[in-house]
């Protein structure tokens, strides 16, 4: 064969990976059920970036951010990267600090067990703290069931080496979530006794309640012929005792709805009420490798990896009262009989063009095949594909400034209703004297399938130092929205994230 079939040949090859690359990425992109779990941000150098990583990935981790960089800057590294994140969403933090008040020792002002049983079993009718208990108690559940709230955490830790074009990735990874769910039709206070033997109404609170609270006792009475006016006020009142405004539409509604389920003596009393906790957890342990091709003059670096992954999944329902302190809950957590494991291969494909030393374009595809992991709950656990898009450039001499974009809305699979598609700006600045360097980086990144995009972005930092080959990452992330833990007197920011790595590099 001549040289200019070679040379023919070899770019007919190029043109053919470059197309079908491209095409399999631009496919998933466009798909319109392409969903997966949360983008991660792993490396301290990336998630001290914001998260833009897609474009800027040049060493080890191109086997997670882009195994397309890997065709690129051929060198040898051994790194140990670690991170950890703690995510709330739709006002979680709230919800988590209900439900810990719920399931704490004493909580609900110390009686709510005997609230409980006076309700099942009511020889007298509920005592003014049962009668509080049990409407705080009520007033609770249901706010903790709207889609799209949870806690998600999610720990990292991996071993990646590098040779040449070629990455071998060793990972840990955890995603756990808690998701509220609501009895909406068990708030009776009895589905054995009047409303006489329940509520007292020898008292007249009238001149004791609020405006609105008047009127919704009026109506309670009107409606609901068991019960009297003083019973209806005695329920308003102790409502408004609680802290509960009975002015708001919701409260209404509430107050509404146990006064005429009690009256009625059909429905399931709150004894019965089948509000809890969903945990959903997948815990994975993977080997990857993936391998870089450069093509068309070094411009274009087309890549993919194959990951062999176990997986191991828990999901297990906790009723609301089904548990008498934390330590109970974090037990439940860990019974090995709520696991399951299962083993799957994953593949992943990324393409980086540099048309010049300046600019940098990435795409990336990630469980392109969508593996999926028993579980022992209603649904296995899937990981849909997840693409990804960024750009990078060099502004100045050791300054370089990304951005990414996930191309695909990705569902969690561990929070219902929880959805993500982040946006991640960063930059980077670069500096050193002789063999010792240093980085300073920032960023930030946003949830643009979240209610308020804009208003709630997660702030990012981050450091390096690097001498005679080791380099020393760190990175810090939080949200610049707060969110107040009521047990604790605390504010806390809805995501919270940790990560850093020691890296080894030799260019040989």
């Amino acid at each position: 064969m001549s040289q200019r079939q070679s040379r023919s040949l070899e770019s007919r090859i190029s043109s053919s990976l470059a197309t079908l690359a491209g095409v399999l990425l631009l496919g998933l992109a466009s798909a319109s059920d392409a969903r997966g779990d949360e983008w991660r941000f792993p490396g301290a150098r990336y998630q001290g970036m914001g998260g833009a990583g897609v474009a800027v990935v040049d060493d080890a981790h191109a086997t997670y951010w882009n195994p397309g960089a890997l065709a690129f800057d051929a060198s040898t590294s051994i790194e140990l990267p670690f991170s950890f994140s703690l995510q709330t969403e739709g006002g979680a933090i709230a919800v988590a600090d209900d439900i810990a008040q719920l399931i704490d020792e004493g909580g609900l002002l110390g009686t709510l067990s005997s609230a409980l049983t006076a309700i099942d079993d009511p020889a007298l009718a509920l005592s003014d703290l049962q009668l509080q208990d049990a409407l705080q108690l009520a007033s609770r559940l249901p706010g903790l069931g709207e889609g799209g709230e949870g806690v998600v955490a999610l720990p990292e830790a991996e071993l990646k080496l590098r040779r040449g074009r070629m990455a071998i990735n060793v990972r840990g990874t955890g995603t756990l979530g808690l998701n509220p769910v609501v009895d909406l039709g068990s708030f009776s206070f009895s589905n054995d006794w009047d409303v006489a033997d329940v509520v007292p109404g020898a008292v007249d609170r009238s001149s004791l309640l609020t405006l609105s609270g008047q009127s919704l006792a009026d109506d309670i009475a009107l409606e609901f012929g068991p019960w009297s006016q003083n019973q209806a006020e005695e329920l308003v009142y102790q409502a408004e005792q609680t802290g509960l405004n009975t002015s708001s539409g919701s409260i209404q509604s509430l107050l509404t709805g146990i006064a005429g389920d009690t009256a009625g003596g059909l429905a399931a009393s709150l004894t019965q009420n089948g509000s809890g906790v969903w945990i959903d957890g997948l815990f994975t342990e993977e080997v990857g490798i993936a391998y870089g091709q450069p093509l068309f003059g070094n411009r274009l670096g087309v890549g993919g990896g194959v990951r062999y992954i176990r997986g191991i999944t828990t999901s297990q329902f906790i009723r609301y009262d089904s548990v008498d302190s934390g330590q109970a809950l974090l037990e439940d957590l860990l019974d090995i009989e709520s696991r399951v494991t299962s083993e799957r291969v994953s593949a992943d494909v990324g393409v980086l063009y540099r048309p010049n030393y300046r600019w940098r374009f990435g795409v990336v595809a990630r469980n392109i095949n969508s593996p999926k992991f028993d579980s022992n709950g209603p649904d296995d656990f899937e990981l849909k594909p997840q693409v990804r898009a960024g750009v990078a450039v060099k502004l100045l001499k050791g300054w370089l400034m990304a951005v990414d974009l996930d191309l695909t809305e990705n569902d969690s699979e561990v929070v219902d209703g929880l959805a993500s598609r982040f946006l991640s700006l960063g930059t980077e600045f670069q500096f050193g004297i002789d063999e010792v360097n240093f980085a300073l980086r920032a960023g930030a990144f946003t949830n643009l399938a979240g209610a308020n995009p804009m208003s709630a972005p997660t702030l990012t930092a981050g450091v390096g130092f690097g001498l005679l080959g080791l380099q020393f990452d760190l990175a810090v992330a939080a949200a610049a929205n707060l969110e107040e833990i009521e047990a604790g007197g605390l504010e806390l920011p809805s995501r919270l994230n940790f990560s850093g790595a020691i890296k080894w590099e030799s260019q040989f």
